[in-house]
């Protein structure tokens, strides 16, 4: 179990050094995105590599 100094801390330093942003779908309308980003190793690779790229490919 984590010491009070030790959340304290991780709480500092996920408060001055991340940032989150969410995204909801509709089970029923967004079924297919739902599966395919399920079916997805790691879905927050996979989404920051798609902004990558498209980042990428705006630059040129």
């Amino acid at each position: 179990m984590a010491t009070p100094a030790q959340v304290a801390a991780t709480t500092k330093y996920i408060k001055n050094h991340t940032r989150r942003f969410t995204i909801q779908f509709h089970k029923d309308n967004e079924a297919d995105v739902i599966s395919y980003l399920e079916s997805q190793g790691n879905v927050t690779q996979y989404i920051k590599q798609l902004v990558r790229d498209d980042m990428a490919r705006k630059e040129k």
